[in-house]
């Protein structure tokens, strides 16, 4: 975490060949083009893992500075929540019959670990970044909200299909319907409970890449 140089793991570019070369057999093997929006969704989780590590490289070469980091953070934050988010895709297995369940089950779970590993490593950048600023709990609990912000932008996505982009574009729409989730709780119980089951999964995920990271394992 500490190198001066711009490098994108291997794990992440092994992965991303992966899955597209899954895509294009399935394209040219069962003719299907349905799960080519996977894609378009690793794309956009690349997005945050290519801020974090701009901002990363930046601190490592001394050259980040306080503007700088505050508007690479909210956007690096706003894009985050695509990372995990093509973990939720699974729903669309076996809902194209044009290839065998199966197939499509490693083609999506593929998609899901590599957008999972693009958030991690990028969670793990800015982590870096905060505790060279501040005290070891004060990032821990400064992470902790960043998770849980996390997890409640899933949440707008996979159930009230808001973009990344929306805070630009139409942000009185994505206002109103988080003021309406957080001002009547009773008539949004979902969003509380899979605001909390993804919390729990990305915080978890979260703690146990970061142990493999820092022990070697």
């Amino acid at each position: 975490m500490h190198t001066n140089k711009f490098i994108i793991p291997k794990q992440i570019s092994i992965l991303l060949l992966l899955v597209v070369l899954l895509e294009i057999a399935r394209i040219l093997i069962f003719h299907s083009t349905y799960f080519v929006y996977l894609l378009w969704n690793i794309f956009l989780a690349m997005i945050p893992f290519i801020i974090s590590s701009i901002l990363l490289f930046y601190l490592n070469n001394k050259k980040l500075k306080i503007p700088m980091f505050i508007v690479g953070g909210i956007l690096w934050l706003f894009f985050l929540p695509n990372a995990p988010y093509i973990v939720t895709d699974i729903i669309h297995i076996g809902r194209s019959h044009s290839a065998p369940i199966l197939y499509d089950t490693f083609l999506v779970f593929s998609s899901a670990w590599l957008g999972l590993i693009l958030g991690m490593y990028s969670l793990l950048h800015i982590e870096t970044i905060i505790k060279s600023k501040l005290s070891d709990k004060m990032s821990s609990l400064i992470m902790v909200a960043i998770i849980f912000l996390t997890s409640f932008g899933v949440y707008l996505g996979r159930f009230l299909r808001f973009n990344s982009w929306d805070i630009f574009y139409d942000v009185s729409l994505l206002f109103n319907n988080i003021l309406g989730i957080t001002t009547k709780p009773t008539d949004h119980t979902d969003a509380y409970w899979f605001t909390m089951l993804s919390f729990v999964f990305i915080y978890l995920s979260y703690r146990a890449w970061k142990y493999n990271e820092y022990n070697g394992i």
